[in-house]
């Protein structure tokens, strides 16, 4: 893939920003599966991942598939859960980027 500048792909040069870091995903693994004060971008360097989130008790679970051959961007506002599933054969990362230093997170299964 070459050299990848996740501020810069997620078009977050110049902002505030708190914590980041790299997760990886094994195949078939899953994470999440919570929720945050802040917001919160997952940068998707490559592969196939699924992707699920629901705003509130009353809304339905969101669910897409992001995939392809260049990073894919999520942003997750305050107080929406969230899981993310590599749904590929092979090991996925992504970078975890928020915009305080400590997120406050709080496990909240998404059904």
């Amino acid at each position: 893939m070459g050299r990848l500048r996740p501020l810069e792909v997620a078009g977050l040069v110049g902002k505030p920003l708190g914590d980041l870091h790299v997760v990886s995903l094994r195949p078939g693994m899953e994470r999440g599966h919570h929720h945050h004060d802040g917001t919160e971008w997952l940068l998707i360097t490559e592969g196939t991942v699924e992707f699920r989130s629901r705003a509130s008790e009353e809304e339905p679970v969101l669910s897409q598939t992001l995939e392809g051959d260049r990073p894919v961007l999520v942003e997750i506002p305050p107080g929406v859960r969230h899981a993310i599933r590599n749904a590929r054969e092979r090991t996925v990362y992504l970078v975890a980027i928020s915009d305080r230093e400590r997120l406050t997170t709080v496990k909240a299964p998404l059904i």
